[in-house]
């Protein structure tokens, strides 16, 4: 029965980190499309502006996450220690797309 709900919490994940993706993929191209108008007319909305800002944060925060992962050993260990104190003095690691 444990395995079931070990597969069943796998599965979920996954589908949400596939949705995760998608999300984080369809917001980037649309950052690119802003930045094209950008170059183009020299001008954007305060909401273009807004979605970029945040796009920026998010792709600097996967950065932030993904790098330890890779370099610092333990890191799989620490890294969740350290976003979970985080939370508790209201500073968000994660990207918004997680949230």
């Amino acid at each position: 029965m444990e395995i079931t709900i070990i597969k069943k919490h796998i599965e979920a994940g996954a589908h949400h980190f596939i949705l995760s993706l998608h999300k984080e993929k369809t917001n980037t191209r649309q950052s690119a499309l802003i930045i094209k108008k950008y170059i183009e007319t020299g001008a954007i909305t305060a909401d273009e502006e807004s979605m970029l800002k945040l796009q920026l944060s998010d792709t600097l925060k996967i950065v932030g996450i993904g790098i330890p992962f890779v370099l610092i050993p333990g890191a799989s260990i620490v890294m969740p220690i350290l976003i979970k104190v985080a939370r508790k003095h209201n500073i968000n690691l994660l990207p918004s797309i997680v949230d």
